[in-house]
């Protein structure tokens, strides 16, 4: 008989070794919340329900991020004291339905695939997986026998010389029956170096009890990687920037120097676009093909550059929108913006898009020419093939119809004695 499957990810620690800098879970890692890339990783499954521990001292921070990032269909526990990952389960079995499978996660573990997810939650036994790494301190070492059948998992603080050698560890994923995990969370004690109720020790008993299997990872230092400090988040940060440059690659767009450019996830890039060092291009980004990016370009959430746009050296953009063949080159801010294809925005420009209160968009017309140090104050429109001269100021509401040319500090139309 095929059992239903059911998702729990335990997010319910304190985060006492992140500094004070809020929820752990929620700490971003490459444009998202670490809590987020557990949830897409497991996405591509089907669950019956889907079930969320959460701690006492942020659990209302970490209900509202599930809110309001549009995460439906979630259930959340709230762990009272933080007594243990098996107290944690403890207090999740409670809304559980009696009979089915559970896949276990932790929400500090960003950088697991959806295909190992995906062939843990395909098998029909209770599982475990398990990893072998280069350093496994901090992890449960995994016991085996002679034979290589697994005896018991042995947490870090109750390590001793020869288990702490042992390169095989608890990647912190489970596939295990409710009916059997009741069972066993019921029986658990916190006899242990931590005094704590241990979830390894419940997951042992039911594996031991029903001949349960380990699939292992013979390379899983990186996608069994944990974040419990600000140093192992940079660690993983900088992995899954890595994977997204490999990513992009792979589709055609060319890294001058991939060691100093930043891709956060959601990115989008067209095959030819070049992509030149010390470039940061952050989540919601759309590039087309054949683009030149960097070098230290800044591109925020709503930029869309259209085949063959170029931002260049020191230029920032956020919600900009440059049509095809667009170019600014150099030193410019571009915020809440759309760059008609063809134009050229001179070194220098500013779209100033903040009045004090709210956020003004800027429109420049096709094959439009913006001047050096030009500021365009928000709202404000430039026609198509209209120009305006070096250091001009054009100021709100003062559009600049197609084909004129302005000048000066407010900006205005060239005389014709002065063309």
């Amino acid at each position: 008989m095929e059992f239903p499957l059911h998702l729990l990810v335990l997010a319910g620690g304190e985060s006492s070794r992140t500094g004070g800098a809020g929820p752990k879970s929620l700490l971003g890692l490459c444009g998202k919340p670490l809590l987020e890339h557990v949830i897409e990783a497991s996405s591509p499954i089907s669950f019956e329900s889907q079930s969320l521990v959460v701690g006492a001292k942020h659990g209302d921070e970490i209900a509202a991020w599930l809110t309001t990032s549009g995460k439906e269909g979630w259930n959340t526990v709230v762990q009272p004291k933080a007594l243990g990952t098996g107290d944690a389960v403890r207090c999740a079995l409670d809304i559980l339905p009696d009979e089915g499978r559970l896949l276990i996660l932790y929400g500090d573990m960003p950088l697991l695939t959806a295909e190992t997810l995906g062939f843990v939650a395909e098998q029909k036994s209770n599982v475990l997986l398990t990893a072998v790494v280069d350093d496994p301190t901090g992890y449960g070492r995994i016991i085996r026998d002679e034979e290589g059948s697994m005896t018991g998992i042995v947490e870090q603080a109750d390590t001793d010389e020869i288990s702490q050698g042992v390169p095989e560890v608890n990647a912190g994923v489970y596939l295990l029956s409710i009916q059997d995990l009741r069972k066993a969370i019921a029986s658990l004690t916190n006899e242990n170096a931590q005094g704590e109720f241990y979830l390894t020790d419940a997951a042992t008993a039911v594996l031991d009890e029903s001949d349960g299997v380990t699939v292992v990872l013979e390379d899983g230092d990186d996608e069994v990687r944990g974040v419990n400090t600000m140093a192992e988040l940079a660690r993983a940060s900088r992995i899954a920037a890595d994977r997204n440059l490999l990513f992009h690659m792979e589709k055609g767009v060319i890294f001058e120097d991939p060691g100093s450019t930043f891709i956060e996830c959601g990115v989008d890039i067209g095959a030819g676009t070049r992509v030149l060092p010390f470039t940061v291009i952050r989540t919601g980004v759309e590039l087309g093909c054949d683009c030149v990016v960097g070098p230290f370009a800044h591109l925020r959430p709503g930029t869309r550059l259209d085949d063959a746009a170029e931002v260049g050296n020191f230029v920032e953009s956020k919600n900009a929108l440059l049509g095809a063949g667009a170019k600014a080159k150099h030193l410019s801010y571009l915020g809440d913006c759309v760059v008609g294809s063809g134009a050229n925005i001179g070194c220098g420009t500013i779209t100033a898009n903040f009045d004090g209160k709210e956020k003004h968009q800027t429109v420049i017309g096709d094959r439009a020419s913006i001047g050096s140090g030009t500021v365009l104050v928000a709202p404000v429109k430039v026609g198509a093939k209209a120009r305006t001269g070096a250091g001009a100021i054009v100021t709100r509401g003062c559009d600049v119809p197609d084909g004129e040319t302005v000048v000066g500090v407010p900006a205005k139309p060239i005389s014709p004695s002065q063309s």
